[in-house]
This record gives C-alpha cells, sequence and structure tokens, in this order.
C-alpha cells in the first residue's frame, strides 16, 4: 500500500525541491511495545543510537524491564535491524541512569560522545527543567550537566538536535564548527526556535547562541536567551519534539513535525537549518491516525537514505486514542520505507536553493 503526501492547510508554501512522500506501509514493523519516544542518532561505530520512555525498551513492555528513560543501539539494516538495551531496560547490558524520572526529546553523535536533551520531570510538563547529558561510552553510562533551562513560563526549552549523517559529519562547510538545537518556549504552542553551540563546548552553558532574527536570509546569533525569534511557525499547533536531520545528497534540511495528533503530521524542508520551509506534506489522518493523541517524534536516519537521498526509513513514535487506530503505532518503535518525490532536477545535479 502507498500513500501520497497532501497539503491541505499547511503553513508554508510547497517545496520546490521535493514534491511529495511515498510511504509504503507494507513495509511498516514495530517493536519495544510499551516504549515511546524514539529519538535516534548515527556514531561513529555505524550503529544508530535511540531513547525511550516509560517501558521496557526491546523485548520488554510497559511494565517488563520499565524504566523511565532508557537507551538503546539499533544495528543492521532497515529490513532485519536488532535493536539491543544498551542502558536500562529488559535484559539491559547495563543498569538505568534514568530509572525514575527524565524524558529525551532528541540525541547527537558529534566527537565519538552521545549527547541526549533530558527532560528533568521535576515538575508537571511543560514546567520541567530541560538539561542535557552525555555519555562518553557510546550509551553504557551517562552524565547531567550541572546546569539547565529553568522552568518558567516563556522559557526557552532546548529538545532536539540537528542531526546530518555518521557522527555529524555531513554538513556543509559554511554551517561547521556548530551543533544547532531546536526547541520550543513554555507557553508557546505555535512556533520553534533555534540556538547553536560550538561542537566542542557543548558541556558549557555560556557558549549557547540564541537565533534573533535574520538579516536578509542570514542569522543573528545573541548571547541571550530572551532575544530569541521564532525560525517555524504553525498557528494551527505544534507538537513538542521538531526534529531536524540534513539530506546531503539533495541539500536539503527536513523538518518533520506533528501538529498535535498522531496522524496530523507536517513535513518541511529548507536551503539552511533556519529555513525558509516549505511544505514536502502535511496530513490530519496519517496513516489513519487521526487527530486523538500525540504524536510524538518522527525522522529519517540518514544511515537508512539510499545512495541519492530519495529512498529513506522512518522512525517514529505516536501515543494515544488515535494512535490505537490504523496501523495500530500507539507506544512503541515504529518503522516504514518512504520515497521523497523530486520535482525536476537533472540526475548528479544540486537541486535549488542549497547553502
Amino acid at each position: 500500500m502507498v500513500t501520497l503526501s497532501t497539503f491541505a492547510g499547511a503553513p508554508y508554501p510547497p517545496s520546490s525541491v521535493i514534491a511529495g512522500i511515498e510511504w509504503h506501509w507494507e513495509t511498516y514493523r514495530s517493536a519495544a511495545t510499551g516504549s515511546d519516544l524514539w529519538p535516534v542518532t548515527w556514531a561513529v561505530d555505524d550503529n544508530l543510537y535511540s531513547a525511550w520512555g516509560d517501558g521496557g525498551g526491546f523485548g520488554g513492555t510497559a511494565q517488563t524491564g520499565r524504566v523511565a528513560l532508557g537507551f538503546a543501539r539499533i544495528e543492521g539494516p532497515p529490513q532485519h535491524f536488532n535493536g539491543v538495551n544498551v542502558n536500562g531496560g529488559k535484559d539491559p547490558e547495563n543498569p538505568a541512569t534514568f530509572p525514575r524520572f527524565g524524558k529525551a526529546g532528541g540525541l547527537l553523535a558529534c566527537d565519538g560522545i552521545l549527547y541526549a536533551w533530558i527532560n528533568r520531570q521535576d515538575g508537571r510538563w511543560p514546567d520541567v527543567n530541560q538539561g542535557l547529558a552525555w555519555s562518553t561510552n557510546k550509551g553504557r553510562t551517562w552524565e547531567n550537566s550541572s546546569w539547565v533551562f529553568p522552568k518558567a513560563r516563556d522559557s526557552f526549552k532546548p529538545s532536539t538536535f540537528l542531526n546530518c549523517g555518521r557522527e555529524y559529519a555531513d554538513l556543509p562547510p559554511q554551517l561547521e564548527k556548530f551543533v544547532y538545537v531546536y526547541g520550543i518556549r513554555q507557553g508557546d504552542e505555535t512556533n520553534v526556535y533555534l540556538c547553536r553551540v560550538p561542537t566542542g563546548r557543548l558541556r558549557e552553558r555560556a557558549a549557547f547562541e540564541f537565533l534573533a532574527g535574520l538579516s536578509g536570509d542570514q542569522p543573528r546569533w545573541s548571547s541571550k536567551v530572551e532575544n530569541l525569534k521564532p525560525i517555524f511557525t504553525d498557528s494551527r499547533g505544534l507538537g513538542d519534539l521538531p526534529t531536524v536531520i540534513y539530506n546531503a545528497r539533495l541539500n536539503r534540511f527536513v523538518l518533520t513535525l506533528f501538529h498535535k495528533g498522531p496522524g496530523q503530521l507536517g513535513v518541511f524542508d529548507a536551503p539552511a537549518p533556519w529555513g525558509p520551509w516549505t511544505t514536502i506534506a502535511y496530513y490530519e489522518d496519517w496513516a489513519g491516525m487521526g487527530i486523538e493523541g500525540h504524536g510524538l517524534t518522527c525522522s529519517f536516519p540518514a544511515k537508512w537514505m539510499s545512495a541519492d537521498g530519495r529512498e529513506c526509513w522512518c522512525i517514529f513514535a505516536a501515543y494515544g486514542p488515535g494512535a490505537k487506530k490504523g496501523i495500530q503505532a500507539h507506544d512503541r518503535f515504529n518503522l516504514v520505507k518512504a520515497i521523497f518525490l523530486l520535482r525536476s532536477v537533472n540526475p548528479g545535479q544540486k537541486p535549488p536553493g542549497g547553502l
């Protein structure tokens, strides 16, 4: 079964590069029933790493092996992947660092280190502190930052990292030396924000810079978080976990974000991490899951992309009544093949609009 893209109600015009997406639902697989979230990154050992919440991870259930936050290694190709619980979960290689409190929004592999943005779960979402954690041993153990982005109305909550190839290696030259981070502001349900930090200084809160607007198509950065300006807006609402990957072959940054429900998925592209954004697809009933519940994360890991950048595999998570309908993706690791449909571009020619 193949489903194509829709665009009704989208906040941005159609993409001039990617005309839409074919979803090949006959390839759909799921695993790790009872565990959700599943952000993903591609590490130096050629494995994907991911994180889950409130379950036992691969081979576990909502109760068996249950931890607040666990980390997994995903080995092999998408058709025959093998999920291994590295930290926490059922039969883990190592005990859980976050057995009772913590949720990971986004992961990044960079310079041999795994990083994760952690909701410290020290309040009721979204009134929580947001901190950084890192692992220098491929997820076996984790250390928390001593600083946080504090809970307060309008406070910035960094959620996810830009991912670009294996070990953050495929950035365009103009963007090298910085890690880019996406997030929301507490109480703001329509905007996404962006900050950056030098690659070797992620553990230093003082090293972060915040996008304070554009001069033409060039970003203006500020050391003051209160100067943040949005880089993406959807007046119909948005979820908490914007995910952005760089598709190096197509020379496009691809942003995925649910506008609330599990079937309400938006997929967008841009020539730079801050936009300008255009629409690849915008759904209200993606995979037959409708509007009841929550869409959580959706990503296209670069490891599982074809050489031409068109064929990819989507890892996603959804929760709630709607997610129990359609393909029944509720509260688990979900995987499906997708194909980006391109507009007229000559073979070997980079699409327009790149950096």
